[in-house]
């Protein structure tokens, strides 16, 4: 029986999108391109999800890969959370589920600065009965760690319990402690597969 629905939070229950706010900004796609390579899709951006240093430092380290583009780089960071916003079916999807009589948990890899700047907008976040995002445990998915200190934090069977999220290899790191998963890739898609297998389960 499940008992558990446990939800990632980037592009499954908020948007992330960089670029668009990038282009917001007036930044060039050269540019972008550039402080793709120095922050967003930067290592270090893995290692300020992990909690591996204060978001101060982590801004001094993007800041290193693109010197020239420090004042745009700055200004991301500190507004960072216009690169967010709550999806519309989000809340009513975690309600429905609550009324149901389900359990439901956040299992993020989520940045300290990430967090400072959109707790706000994560509207579903008092609603959960449990929350845990990398930074805070320097844990990351998919390694086992997390989804252990997830089960073993609110008491969780993982075969009483599935997750989504929106990368396959996040999904494959859940199964590996038992964890039923599925592989978000619309609201639809993930509804429907989610209350067909609570159906079988």
């Amino acid at each position: 029986m499940i008992r558990n629905i446990i939800f990632d939070v980037g592009k499954v229950l908020v948007s992330y999108e960089p670029d668009a706010y990038m282009e917001s900004l007036g930044i060039s796609k050269e540019n972008q391109k550039k402080i793709n390579d120095a922050m967003f899709e930067n290592p270090l951006w893995d290692a300020s999800d992990q909690g591996l240093g204060t978001p101060d430092e982590f801004l001094q380290k993007f800041i290193a890969g693109a010197p020239e583009l420090a004042e745009e780089i700055t200004k991301i960071h500190n507004t960072i959370g216009n690169t967010v916003e709550l999806f519309p079916y989000a809340l009513e999807w975690i309600l429905d589920l609550k009324a149901k009589g389900y359990h439901v948990y956040i299992l993020s890899n989520y940045g300290e600065n990430m967090l400072n700047h959109t707790e706000d907008k994560l509207k579903f976040l008092p609603l959960m009965d449990g929350v845990v995002f990398s930074y805070k445990i320097k844990k990351m998915k998919p390694d086992p760690e997390i989804y252990e200190y997830l089960c073993d934090e609110y008491w969780l069977e993982p075969e009483e319990s599935v997750f989504i999220d929106d990368r396959p290899v996040n999904i494959e790191g859940a199964k590996k402690c038992g964890i039923h998963g599925i592989v978000f890739r619309s609201y639809e898609q993930a509804k429907t597969e989610l209350e067909e297998f609570l159906k079988e389960f």
